[in-house]
């Protein structure tokens, strides 16, 4: 048998509503669980192991002089453990033991973890504090750029430094729209609906009425998500879905755009244009894109502050 095809034919598929998939496994739902007919609650619990744990011939090294496997993702696991820590305080003993015997029946009885890689998305994941704070750190950085801009030089390392502070005055922008974006789809349930109407990502969604409630509970989470992956200084593609959501004038972004064009080079050339030269970056061209881009943060901080309708 192939990578956990344990009989598949012989197991009922399941509804929408029993769960979701996500990067580390199919995670049912414990209220569809509880009322589930015995052989697709079955399955989902089976679905759940065998979507987290798999033969360690898969994908574990073999030592042939010790005889054994060497488990250097963790483990060996055993499914009567995981099985009765995940369900145990859901179901009787004897509807856990039945799914691990099934899991068992081919003859493992240690696995390996299947999903061996780092959880990046927690590691890149952030938590604005509050109303304001995307805008302070915002502030923050602009008084760092303005103080690193200052330092004594050569001019071949100053205008490298220019080159990165005029980069990074691009970050802070980025991060400033994609912190108040975070906040205030969390903050504010308008803001959120709006958020998910107006995504090209959620509107083309099908979603049937049996699994509107379980697919609610999830969507948070990916929205969250979609907020954290987006490309932030594409502003030709963000600004219309972030000024529709918070309900605020959507703000010229022609001239950022030709500054944004320049950090590429920057950020993805190694400072040089398509055509080879070094991209310059003058004392006057620093300013002029830190000028732009605290009044572009200036405009929407004040439209996002000033709305009635948001609670202070």
């Amino acid at each position: 048998m192939g990578h956990n095809d344990h009989l598949e034919e012989y197991y009922p598929d399941l509804p929408e509503q029993a769960g979701v998939n996500t990067r580390l496994g199919f995670e049912p739902n414990n209220e569809w669980l509880s009322s589930a007919p015995p052989d697709l609650r079955h399955e989902a619990m089976r679905k759940w192991f065998l979507s987290r744990f798999w033969d360690p011939a898969n994908d574990t090294p073999y030592n042939g002089r010790e005889g054994g496997y060497l488990y250097i993702h963790g483990g060996p696991y055993e499914a009567e453990d995981e099985l009765y820590g995940r369900f145990g305080d859901l179901f009787d003993d004897e509807i856990v033991r039945a799914v691990i015997d099934d899991v068992e029946s081919d003859g493992i009885y240690e696995w390996a973890p299947i999903h061996t890689e780092p959880d990046y998305d927690e590691y890149f994941s952030f938590e604005v504090e509050s109303e304001n704070s995307p805008y302070q750190q915002f502030l923050q950085r602009l008084s760092e750029i303005d103080s690193l801009n200052e330092a004594v030089l050569d001019s071949e390392h100053k205008m490298l430094l220019r080159q990165l502070l005029y980069s990074h005055l691009i970050a802070a922008l980025e991060i400033y729209l994609s912190d108040t974006m975070s906040y205030w789809v969390k903050s504010d349930e308008d803001v959120f609906k709006r958020f998910v109407s107006s995504c090209s990502e959620f509107k083309k969604e099908k979603l049937s009425l049996s699994n509107i409630f379980d697919r609610l509970e999830a969507l948070r989470d990916q929205v969250e998500q979609y907020i954290q992956k987006t490309v932030w200084h594409r502003l030709d593609r963000v600004m219309p879905l972030f000024s529709s959501s918070l309900d605020i004038e959507r703000q010229e972004i022609k001239q950022l755009m030709e500054y944004i064009v320049i950090r590429h080079d920057i950020v993805h050339r190694s400072g040089r244009t398509k055509e080879g030269s070094q991209v310059e970056i003058t004392p006057d061209k620093l300013y002029d894109l830190r000028h732009c881009v605290a009044n572009f943060v200036d405009k929407i901080e004040g439209e996002v502050t000033s709305r009635g309708d948001f609670e202070f």
